[in-house]
């Protein structure tokens, strides 16, 4: 079994995210498949970006054959990052004929987050005579006009909804990572099958220890008597960071301190939120996969959130979900949903999304719980995700997707 993974932003453990393909073709090997994962040479979402690779060639990422299209870098959300789109699904289409020649795929998968791609992702499953599985992480344009503020008429937005019909329409399966996304594509009029398959985690890896630096913090905020709200993350309007630090401001002299792993787009306007409000916040700056569960595993809770929006009652998709709940770190979770893990499994102190008096009201109930209801909780996020979300599991049931004629 030959697969070709597309996805513009693909990443690895030591690349930074999209963890997802790179994941799922370990697992993938494992079960006797090859995979060749098509990545721009830059994102924003990685640690390491691939200027030195050459386009088309092959490229090992962490044990993974990667083939890198040249995609442009860019700042912010601009024009900068649609026409690195353009980069790659031009690029894609431009080097289908010789992919198809060299990779010969028994089947393709359209996966990077904007639908544009699925047309890199027919030609190259036409001229392989390949099977060609949409792989949706959110709905664009759905996204794009709940969390943006885009008009559905504006013409990307609506160039966006024609490629998302053609993925829908044109590909041999739907493999959604939200777990209700049948009822959107249903109400298109499309009949396609659509096989929720979520983010998954190995929970049998080791992590390694998180750095001293980290480790300092922490130990200097205990020693002053504080306790410890964590987040790993994108600093991100989508991800409700704003809602935290207000949250943060209204704790006032309340000894918590927030302490955010990561970096994001946002993040200059989240460090003046945070100068202008006075809120106990400090950003660390981003930590390799491998290092965030023992960082967050100091904390004495994580915040986990997002805005309100029609988008979530399709679920959430946040591979952070599950490196928080395998913690056994209460949560507070700010999400617009009801279709999450943390709201199934029962391991979250609950708040309502935007709303930073309730979510202050959260991170003081989390950080205070008595031993024995960390312990409950902790214990019923761990064991959900090892029933639900094991990553081996889960690659099994997508490859059975992927070879299903």
């Amino acid at each position: 079994m030959r697969i070709c993974y597309l996805d513009h932003y693909a990443g690895s453990p030591t690349a930074g995210m999209e963890y997802r393909p790179h994941a799922m073709a370990v697992e993938w090997a494992r079960l006797g498949a090859d995979t060749t994962i098509v990545a721009g040479t830059y994102s924003h979402l990685r640690t390491r970006n691939f200027s030195d690779a050459e386009p088309g060639r092959p490229y090992d990422v962490d044990g993974v054959e990667f083939r890198f299209l040249r995609t442009r870098e860019y700042e912010g959300n601009g024009a900068g990052r649609i026409l690195s789109w353009v980069d790659y699904v031009g690029g894609g289409l431009r080097a289908a004929k010789t992919m198809a020649r060299e990779l010969r795929p028994d089947a393709v998968i359209s996966s990077s987050t904007y639908p544009f791609d699925t047309y890199f992702a027919q030609r190259l499953a036409r001229l392989s005579g390949a099977r060609l599985i949409h792989e949706v992480h959110d709905l664009w344009p759905l996204t794009p006009i709940e969390l943006g503020g885009h008009s559905p008429r504006h013409p990307l937005m609506a160039a966006m909804a024609a490629a998302e019909r053609s993925a829908y329409r044109n590909s041999d399966a739907i493999v959604s990572i939200l777990p209700n996304v049948e009822p959107h594509v249903r109400a298109l009029g499309i009949d396609t099958p659509v096989i929720p398959i979520p983010n998954g985690i190995d929970a049998a890896a080791t992590p390694d220890q998180a750095p001293e630096a980290f480790v300092r913090l922490i130990d200097d905020l205990r020693a002053r008597g504080r306790r410890v709200l964590g987040y790993a993350g994108g600093m991100t309007t989508a991800n409700a960071m704003d809602d935290l630090v207000a949250a943060m401001a209204l704790l006032g002299d309340e000894p918590i301190t927030a302490v955010l792993i990561g970096d994001g787009l946002y993040r200059a306007d989240l460090e003046r939120q945070v100068r202008e409000t006075g809120a106990d916040v400090v950003f660390f700056g981003s930590l390799p996969k491998s290092q965030v569960h023992d960082a967050l595993t100091r904390c004495d809770a994580l915040y986990i959130g997002s805005k309100r929006g029609a988008l979530y009652e399709y679920g959430v998709s946040a591979n952070k979900i599950f490196d928080y709940m395998l913690t056994g770190v209460p949560v507070v979770d700010a999400f617009d949903s009801d279709h999450s893990p943390l709201a199934y499994s029962g391991c979250a102190v609950p708040a309502r999304a935007e709303d930073p008096a309730d979510i202050a009201r959260a991170i003081r109930e989390a950080v205070a719980l008595p031993e024995d209801e960390r312990a409950r909780r902790g214990a019923a996020g761990i064991a959900w995700v090892t029933e639900h979300h094991s990553l081996p599991r889960l690659a099994a049931e997508f490859l059975a997707v992927l070879t299903d004629r």
